[in-house]
């Protein structure tokens, strides 16, 4: 069972190469965040309550010509989730980094980042989509 009824954070952070900047747009079921570009070593974050229907995902494209796109659960409400890829519930956030090679979590059991998703090869339709997953727990 996942810590329901605590506070939780997913932060985005951008540590691309070459000073690119990295567009963010972050969703649930219920929730649509703006879209959000980031500049090298800004980041984007937000905060939310742990209920069993919370789940988050983002897509990231890559500046300047954002052709290079990730998308990816952001939080699941899943001890599994919330303990073996994220840092747990101290400091309760799940922290995500865009780097040159695709997208890494910060993970405490690994000491560091762990790279978990890379980059789309560029293609000519970079529309936005929810994971697979994603898309069959909210609409089924």
């Amino acid at each position: 069972m996942p810590p329901l009824f605590r506070k939780f954070n997913v932060e985005i952070v951008n540590k691309l190469g070459f000073n690119k900047k990295l567009k963010v747009h972050c969703k649930s079921g219920s929730h649509d965040f703006p879209i959000t570009y980031l500049n090298i070593g800004e980041s984007f974050q937000f905060k939310f309550t742990i209920l069993l229907t919370t789940l988050y995902w983002c897509n990231l494209w890559q500046g300047p010509n954002y052709k290079h796109h990730v998308v990816f659960d952001a939080f699941l409400p899943d001890k599994d989730f919330i303990d073996g890829t994220c840092t747990g519930m101290h400091p309760n956030v799940c922290m995500w980094i865009a780097k040159e090679d695709g997208a890494y979590v910060l993970n405490k059991k690994f000491h560091g980042e762990y790279f978990m998703y890379k980059w789309d090869a560029p293609t000519r339709n970079t529309s936005e989509v929810a994971p697979a997953n994603e898309y069959e727990f909210n609409h089924v």
